[in-house]
């Protein structure tokens, strides 16, 4: 007659522990960053094409003689925030995606891309600028370099 084996011995428990443990607290959190990593990817690329898409009726924009110093592309504006370089962008913004052109998306959150329209005239630097994953914009209007988590590419 055979001994009758303990259903799961302590090698195999520390085993499971594990594979649990893993699947709980590692897989979580690497498949976050890798989402994350995988959204500023896109809107990086689509923040490049609209730029090259935007380049070539820059000067012909229409909403320059109305004031507009920021436009906003399809979708929703980025949350509103507290800080000087938020405030900024959002003061004379102006929802206009057809300035962009048909087909152009929004970022991989589902917010519009601004474009500072207005530094057209005084020869300041143009960006098509998505407020990245925080939702947030922290680029002062008028910067030389994106700040913060931003996603951005000149036009001008």
């Amino acid at each position: 007659m055979a001994t009758p084996r303990s259903p799961v011995g302590g090698r195999r428990l520390l085993m499971i522990l594990v594979a649990i443990a893993s699947g709980t607290v590692v897989l979580p959190p690497a498949v976050a960053w890798r989402l994350n990593r995988s959204r500023v990817d896109q809107t990086t690329a689509r923040a490049s094409s609209a730029a090259e898409r935007v380049k070539s009726h820059l000067e012909a924009l229409t909403l320059l003689d109305r004031g507009a110093d920021v436009v906003c592309g399809p979708g929703r504006l980025p949350k509103p925030g507290v800080g000087a370089a938020q405030e900024a962008w959002f003061r004379k913004a102006v929802v206009a995606p057809s300035l962009f052109g048909s087909g152009m998306p929004t970022d991989a959150w589902g917010q519009c891309f601004l474009m500072n329209v207005g530094d057209v005239p005084r020869g300041g630097r143009v960006w098509i600028i998505s407020a990245g994953p925080n939702g947030m914009i922290d680029t002062p209007l008028g910067a030389s370099a994106i700040a913060g988590d931003d996603i951005g590419a000149i036009v001008k």
